[in-house]
């Protein structure tokens, strides 16, 4: 008998953006970034060779550039209508959020960012009480020509700050972590902060990484 695919929703920003399969209203990953960054195919997303490699299927992606998790807006991660939107294909078994890279990059006060991320990961557990929620930590993007990067970084609160709070608030409410941050990489990109498709690659390897340190660590308490 085949087992079934899991079926795996994304919540993200505009590095997880795709034309066709996100919100077009929102987009970084338009026909003319494609061409500029190589990422020409959602073969080449980060969050499509994760899901490949899981063998499972895409539920909804509903990523969108520009958008924080704090903020109270439509686009925001708290948001209930782009939350509800993750589940209009059904309901997710495993939700990828990558969230927290324009919060760090706006300068959002990190107590701020800490109430409403735990805020986030609240309403998705009630929304999605069976779905497995990964929450990813950030990654840093490798530095190009300063007239080039998409963020003053020299001007805003270290990473860090946000990724100690991600770490804190997925284990408090028992979300698994994908902890990027943690290897200390830096993917290619074309600005500072999107990746071109070499630094996709290098995401979702880390992404995948993560994942299988949690099927072993299953397999070591059978």
């Amino acid at each position: 008998m085949e087992t079934k695919k899991k079926r795996i929703s994304i919540l993200g920003d505009s590095v997880s953006t795709f034309a066709g399969y996100t919100p077009a209203g929102a987009l970084f990953y338009d026909s003319w970034r494609q061409g500029e960054t190589g990422v020409t195919s959602p073969d080449d997303t980060w969050w499509m060779q994760v899901i490949q490699g899981m063998g499972g299927v895409l539920g909804v992606n509903n990523s969108c550039a520009g958008s924080t998790v704090s903020g109270g807006l439509a686009s925001s991660g708290t948001s209930e209508q782009r939350l509800q939107a993750l589940g209009t294909e059904g309901d997710p078994d495993v939700i990828l959020v990558a969230m927290g890279a324009n919060d760090w990059g706006f300068g959002v006060n990190p107590q701020e960012f800490e109430y409403e991320y735990r805020r986030m990961l609240q309403r998705l557990k009630r929304l999605y009480p069976k779905a497995e929620l990964w929450c990813a930590t950030l990654l840093r993007g490798r530095p190009v020509e300063e007239e080039e990067m998409f963020f003053n970084v020299e001007s805003v609160l270290s990473p860090g700050i946000y990724s100690d709070i991600i770490r804190k608030i997925a284990l408090e409410e028992r979300c698994h972590l994908a902890d990027l941050a943690g290897y200390h990489a830096e993917y290619e990109t074309i600005d500072g902060i999107h990746p071109n498709k070499e630094g996709m690659k290098m995401i979702s390897c880390l992404w995948l990484k993560e994942l299988q340190k949690q099927q072993e660590e299953e397999r070591r308490r059978i």
